[in-house]
């Protein structure tokens, strides 16, 4: 065995050796690799030659799938399901030698990458746990501060009614009495529609778009200016839901961080996707810089949330230049998983 038959023999990555399409050599560690992992090579082949994508194995399924226009033979991902049925990712690079032969380099991700996601997977956690805390700090807050102060008030009104001697004065206080429980009616809508936008679920996507910002705008002063450029139709609940609150923090985001007076929000379809943009001309942020901090985890919220119906949260950012937060969610994909879940 000559030095480079020794190297192909020992390397650490899974090699194979391709000719024509078909295997006629492989390493020791492909060996183990294919006995862990039972797949089929021309699968991965497939993948490996730009045929399929990490989403679909063949060429037929994901014609217009995006991942393919980004696709690398050099590193593509893919996984891999062993024998108890657990997966795996790997990482592959396929190589051509000349005309007829070529390289298939398969390794596992690196640790240091499972590693991360799993960082970034627990300050996720942390990020939403103290965020539902803060929320319930928040209404506890509310509560005690706001309506129990005010019905605590209305209790001491409703008590001195029993102590007053001047008739004439009754209808005075009986009208501050209602007037008081009309504004206690308003706090507890307006607690209601925090927690909740009743819009939301009886009127749809754009009215309950306007009413937030109409809300933003008067508690703010920040003028926002919403050009909706679709009709006001029902989308799916998931779909509405993580529109609204990616909305609601962008807005507050550029509110709390941009120093601007105005903000432009736009709501469209393109090509099946439901798109929001939020768009100021603030102080901007590097990104980078962001996420690397715990500031940056309202920004991975937002991420996490797109990615768990399919979408894309897009963020374009300069110091000095402004930030446009763009959303992408798909329309079909959700109504395909909706299909699916019928047919069950």
């Amino acid at each position: 065995m000559n030095g480079m038959e020794r190297l192909f023999e020992e390397a650490k990555d899974s090699l194979f050796l391709i000719k024509e399409n078909n295997c006629i050599k492989r390493n020791k560690a492909a060996a183990e690799l294919e006995a862990a992992y039972p797949f089929p090579l021309e699968k991965i082949l497939e993948i490996a030659r730009g045929e399929g994508c990490m989403l679909h194995s063949t060429m037929e399924k994901c014609l217009d799938c995006e991942v393919r226009s980004d696709w690398d033979q050099a590193a593509f991902p893919f996984v891999l399901e062993n024998k108890a049925g657990e997966q795996e990712q790997f990482s592959g690079s396929y190589t051509m030698i000349d005309h007829k032969m070529a390289l298939l380099s398969i390794r596992r991700v690196a640790v240091q990458n499972r590693l991360q996601q799993v960082i970034q997977n627990k300050r996720l956690i942390e990020y939403v746990n103290q965020a539902h805390e803060n929320e319930r700090r928040a209404i506890s807050q509310e509560l005690h501060d706001g309506i129990a102060q005010s019905i605590y008030s209305l209790m001491l009104e409703t008590r001195q009614l029993k102590w007053c001697e001047q008739l004439a004065e009754l209808p005075s206080k009986l009208q501050k009495i209602d007037e008081d429980f009309v504004a206690l009616l308003g706090e507890v809508k307006q607690l209601a529609v925090d927690l909740r936008p009743a819009a939301l679920d009886d009127l749809g996507l754009i009215p309950a778009i306007e009413a937030l910002l109409h809300r933003l705008t008067e508690a703010t002063g920040v003028e926002i200016h919403f050009i909706p450029m679709i009709e006001n139709k029902r989308f799916v609940e998931s779909i509405e839901v993580i529109t609204y609150r990616v909305l609601q923090e962008s807005v507050m985001n550029s509110v709390k961080h941009a120093d601007v007076n105005e903000l432009w929000v736009t709501l469209s379809e393109q090509e099946n996707h439901l798109v929001l943009t939020v768009r100021d001309h603030g102080k901007g942020f590097d990104l980078q810089k962001v996420n690397g901090h715990s500031h940056g985890l309202g920004l991975l919220h937002m991420q996490e949330r797109a990615e768990s119906i399919g979408g894309h949260l897009g963020i374009q950012s300069e110091e000095m230049e402004g930030t446009t937060v763009t959303l992408h969610l798909p329309m079909s994909y959700l109504a395909k998983r909706a299909s699916s879940s019928e047919k069950r």
